[in-house]
């Protein structure tokens, strides 16, 4: 029987992904860019032509080498689209441009959205800043641009506004709407009283579980990228929702935590008391592709990462010792958050790194792993625990949270691509032939004065907060 390949696009805010994977999860290929903002006219927004014109050439290529038969496409959360009825050759379909989340402008009306937005008890999605709120990005947009806004026939999430440039059919998805949106009630697995307050209702494409076909490529998409006219879309996915439904298949309760890692790191917890969740820590509550709510802890992991080495001048692909490791807790170097300008349980403390390190990689790696370690205490996670995506290439980082959480049994997915390996699940929902890769378990490393490190951290971060606070 002939092999049948899979196209995956991961479209996150710091890289745009597309790998082809065939039924076993093996990789046939993989490409990756930047991705696009575009700071001109009314607000910053995601270049989607850009975005669009390099999908279509990494599905071309991809197309002249394997015979693809489905595409599944998963993105970050804070973005929808506003689009008219229908796709063409020529334009994106876009009423409005889709707004970049780390643009505060969001907040102009928020004296009267904040009126509206639903209790955390109902919603639990945190205040956040920026336009991370989807419901506030929303609102924005339809109090500045009131006729464009009402001229748009659907809202549709991100993910879902690239299957529909692939196939023409208008959709949304539960863990796409649930990704702190304000728009969404996890515990009722409905639409928040915010869509209702604001009569939107109809606004919204009908749901689709992720792993839906929606229809076949456009003749279009097929004439452009050389994909055969049968070749099928999903609904798509949630990033983060994707590296976490491959281990649906486990009970509830066996579920490991799963730490998704990217520019956002955010450790999810099947089993998690939603009742202790904190809203000023930046906690919420996602949810699974199925609509069952999942506690969540999050920080921008991946971008603060980044910056702690580019403050220090270091390389964040570089190796790491334990060596290194080592002299900084030695040296007593710190840094302390908030790298991300207002995300994770220490949003809008002034971000400082207390003494000169002998490696900011080592520094970074500490920063992180004591970051994902406190989360990880945040949603009272005990169990065994599994690091997705880019962190989990890090072997330095990975020992290091074994290293904090030697009673937890800490593993990796041998590969970074959790998200398209999500995918490749969705593809096979109703099957038996997914088949997922093994996790590697994190061997703990030996340094001396770690734990009282952790707690010196903690302390500093403590009371700087208190003190930002008061």
């Amino acid at each position: 029987m002939a092999t049948r390949w899979m196209l995956f696009a991961d479209i996150g805010k710091t890289n745009i992904k597309v790998s082809v994977l065939d039924a076993d999860g093996t990789l046939g290929i993989s490409n990756t860019m930047l991705s696009r903002t575009d700071d001109s006219g009314a607000y910053p927004h995601f270049d989607i032509d850009a975005i669009w014109a390099w999908l279509t050439a990494a599905m071309k290529q991809a197309a002249s080498h394997f015979p693809v038969s489905k595409i599944c496409i998963a993105t970050h959360g804070a973005a929808a689209a506003l689009i008219n009825s229908d796709t063409n050759e020529e334009g994106n379909g876009l009423a409005l441009p889709i707004l970049d989340y780390e643009w505060d402008g969001a907040h102009e009306f928020d004296e009267e959205y904040d009126q509206l937005r639903p209790e955390f008890s109902e919603s639990y999605s945190p205040a956040l800043p920026a336009g991370l709120n989807l419901g506030r990005q929303l609102y924005w947009q339809s109090r500045r641009f009131p006729g464009k806004f009402k001229s748009a026939k659907y809202i549709l999430p991100y993910a879902q506004y690239w299957s529909w440039r692939l196939c023409g059919v208008a959709a949304c998805e539960v863990s796409a709407l649930g990704s702190h949106t304000d728009l969404w009630a996890p515990k009722k697995n409905t639409f928040s009283s915010l869509v209702d307050r604001l009569d939107w209702y109809e606004k919204f494409a009908p749901a689709r579980p992720a792993w839906m076909i929606l229809g076949n490529v456009l003749p279009p998409v097929a004439k452009a990228t050389g994909l055969a006219s049968d070749c099928q879309v999903l609904t798509g996915v949630h990033d983060s929702n994707a590296s976490h439904a491959r281990f649906m298949g486990l009970a509830r309760d066996a579920r490991p935590v799963v730490v998704s890692t990217g520019t956002w790191v955010v450790a999810m917890h099947s089993s998690g008391d939603l009742s202790q969740l904190d809203q000023h820590r930046d906690m919420l509550a996602n949810v699974d592709v199925t609509g069952a709510p999942i506690a969540c802890a999050r920080f921008m992991g991946g971008r603060e990462f980044a910056e702690i080495c580019t403050r220090l001048g270091c390389e964040p692909g570089g190796e790491c010792s334990t060596h290194d490791l080592q002299s900084v807790i030695d040296d007593e170097v710190f840094a302390q958050p908030d790298f991300s300008g207002g995300s994770g349980p220490f949003g809008g403390r002034r971000a400082e790194i207390v003494g000169n390190p002998s490696s900011g990689l080592a520094l970074a790696n500490l920063y992180a792993a004591l970051m994902i370690d406190l989360e990880l205490d945040l949603l009272g996670a005990s169990g065994p625990v599994v690091i997705d995506g880019s962190f989990s290439q890090n072997e330095a980082l990975c020992a290091l949270l074994a290293s904090l959480r030697p009673r937890c049994r800490i593993t990796r997915m041998s590969g970074s691509d959790g998200v398209a390996q999500g995918c490749l699940m969705l593809a096979h929902w109703n099957t038996d032939q997914y088949c997922m890769r093994k996790t590697i378990k994190c061997e703990q490393i030996k340094l001396e004065g770690l734990s009282a490190y952790r707690n010196e951290w903690r302390r500093r971060c403590k009371q700087d907060s208190e003190d930002h606070n008061a």
